[in-house]
């Protein structure tokens, strides 16, 4: 029987396990090139503490896999943490995995619990839905499928023309307004499937960290509100559209591809057409910046339609990954 070991991921640690990482997703056949950045960037926030909320596993001296928790704490609708991780090719069958996720299961459910709270508490883990020795470790330690991510990708060609809406302006996005779109963001994503308020650090990562091209990016503005606010001008912003791009990965895949990271609208405004507006000035802006593709996630049951929308506008379905789930009582 293998004799497996684990410990937190120390900073000295992180090139090492980039490489086991790369391995892993290569040999999964996961289409893109994940660099040590990202890496970086994912373990050293205020999410993730490295001694408390990673482990490496060494099976003979020898790193062999990884796993860290990251939890979301919200004061509405529930809690919710994540287990994400890796095994090196050459580790596994050899129980790697499962210990791994043991521990994720345990340190997740013990930072749900330390909130208090009596908020719903949810232990999630997702993977494409071709990587079926993930989904069979899943089961095993009792997770159970409960939703359906669909990758959608367009090339840029044949876009569809910008539109001018009443009332609404749509203009490159701001970082002065950068709190007042995390704020839509939140309410517009409150009917999300899943969804818990993001903080003012956590978006500050994804606007402006690893892969956030705020460049590529455009606000929807109700020209009717006026704030009297110097900072935000004139108007309200009512919808975003936050682009990213992963240079690395155009080698990986062979395309050049813009990701629409986040589009949301807020609910009274639905219906108008300012996410189609929105998303329709980013793919204008990647053809501009050379790119050759654009891709985009999506909940399948999204309750917004958000799916019919995207394939209204030229994009088609490329992969898909499941989201398990384990429910504290």
């Amino acid at each position: 029987m293998t004799s497996i070991s684990l410990r937190p991921v120390g900073a000295d640690d992180l090139p090492e396990v980039w490489e086991l990482h790369v391995r892993s997703e290569a040999h999964d056949g996961v289409p893109r090139a994940f660099v040590l950045e990202e890496l970086e960037e994912e373990l050293d926030d205020d999410e993730v503490v490295l001694a408390t909320d990673t482990r490496l596993a060494i099976v003979d001296g020898r790193p062999v896999g990884y796993a860290y928790t990251r939890w979301f704490p919200s004061p509405v609708r529930l809690e919710r943490a994540y287990v994400f991780g890796q095994v090196d090719p050459e580790a596994r069958g050899q129980g790697v995995g499962r210990e791994l996720l043991a521990w994720g299961i345990a340190r997740a459910e013990e930072q749900l619990r330390s909130s208090g709270s009596d908020l719903p508490k949810v232990i999630r883990v997702d993977s494409y839905d071709y990587i079926e020795s993930a989904h069979r470790l899943y089961a095993r330690l009792g997770f159970t499928p409960v939703r359906w991510f669909e990758e959608l990708l367009r090339p840029l060609d044949d876009l569809p023309a910008r539109t001018s809406l009443d009332g609404i302006r749509i203009e490159p996005w701001d970082a002065a307004r950068d709190e007042e779109i995390r704020l839509v963001k939140n309410e517009s994503f409150a009917d999300h499937w899943g969804s818990t308020p993001i903080s003012v650090e956590s978006w500050e990562s994804l606007v402006h960290g690893f892969g956030g091209r705020p460049d590529l990016s455009f606000l929807a503005i109700d020209e009717s509100v006026n704030d009297d606010d110097p900072v935000a001008g004139d108007g309200a912003v009512v919808g975003f559209c936050l682009a990213h791009r992963y240079e690395a990965d155009d080698e990986a895949i062979g395309r050049r591809d813009g990701w629409i990271e986040q589009l949301g609208t807020l609910a009274a405004y639905r219906g108008r057409g300012i996410a189609s507006a929105l998303l329709v000035e980013s793919l204008h802006a990647f053809v501009a910046a050379g790119l050759s593709h654009a891709s985009i996630g999506v909940d399948g049951d999204s309750p917004t339609g958000a799916a019919r929308l995207y394939r209204s506008l030229g994009f088609e379905p490329r992969q898909r990954s499941i989201t398990h789930e384990i429910a504290l009582a």
